[in-house]
């Protein structure tokens, strides 16, 4: 319950700062349609090209890469949208009145950077899905760990991307250097706030599915379209309050100023000490 009451007040807070500037919230649905789109612009191609018939091994393994390619460009979308919240968040938190576009302008200052997390990131999970794959259970629990570990550690890489101008690597590096040398490793917070999410997304799937089963074809799909909407509604708005939350935890780190409605004990308890 703990958990789930510091989540709570940190997604307050994080709301606090986004509320006043509500058209960022758009940017999560739009990251996520291009990371989609992305995907599929690279992948249903090179599938069709490659995978459709018997392959030999050489076009394996050319597969294989085209879909490499495309999770690397899926998340490097998603980064953009991420950073263009981050830094939205930030002009907010530095009095000033920030836009769509003064935030994506920082953003695209970043491009590059971006790209070369999205490939950090992208390996890593390639790697851990390989390990998951050849040894079998305990595959499974190192494939765990593994990705905690990296997602717990690389929490403040973004922040630390945006406003440091460094690369994926040193971006990890230091990002594991302030969680580390401040609150310990446990993060908390992803947790907690995955649990509001699905809390938030129940009531849209309850409605959703009496809908459908009303046997009624026009109702079912006006169940179904509510229910899409909802889930995205939800998954966009605890995108962009985790994306805010990022940029509170990574200034009060470094000393810079936070907005009001973060605590020090709300910022300082995200975390659990070893």
């Amino acid at each position: 319950m703990g958990r789930i009451r510091n989540a709570w007040t940190i997604a307050k807070a994080s709301w606090a700062v986004l509320s006043k500037d509500r058209e960022l919230l758009v940017v999560p649905l739009v990251a996520g349609v291009g990371s989609l789109l992305a995907l599929g612009a690279i992948a249903g191609p090179g599938y069709l090209l490659l995978g459709g018939s018997e392959a030999e091994q050489s076009s394996g393994i050319a597969l294989w890469i085209v879909l490499a390619v495309a999770a690397v460009a899926a998340a490097w979308v998603s980064a953009i949208g991420q950073a263009t919240i981050i830094a939205g968040a930030a002009q907010r938190m530095d009095g000033g009145d920030p836009t769509l576009g003064s935030a994506f302008a920082v953003a695209r200052g970043r491009v590059g950077r971006l790209l070369e997390w999205a490939l950090l990131a992208t390996v890593v999970a390639l790697v851990l899905d390989q390990v998951e794959q050849r040894l079998g259970v305990l595959g499974r629990i190192v494939s765990w760990l593994g990705s905690a570990a990296f997602s717990v550690l690389s929490f403040l890489a973004l922040p630390v991307i945006v406003f440091e101008d460094v690369g994926a690597i040193e971006g990890f590096k230091r990002s594991s250097r302030l969680l580390k040398g401040t609150w310990g490793e446990q993060l908390t917070f992803n947790v907690g706030l995955g649990l509001l999410g699905f809390a938030a997304v129940l009531p849209g799937v309850l409605v959703g599915v009496a809908l459908a089963s009303t046997g009624v074809l026009a109702v079912q799909v006006v169940g179904v379209g509510l229910l899409v909407a909802w889930v995205l509604a939800v998954v966009s708005v605890t995108s962009a309050l985790s994306a805010v939350f990022k940029a509170a935890l990574y200034r009060w780190a470094t000393g810079a100023p936070v907005d009001a409605a973060f605590g020090a004990s709300a910022l300082s308890t995200a975390f659990r000490h070893r």
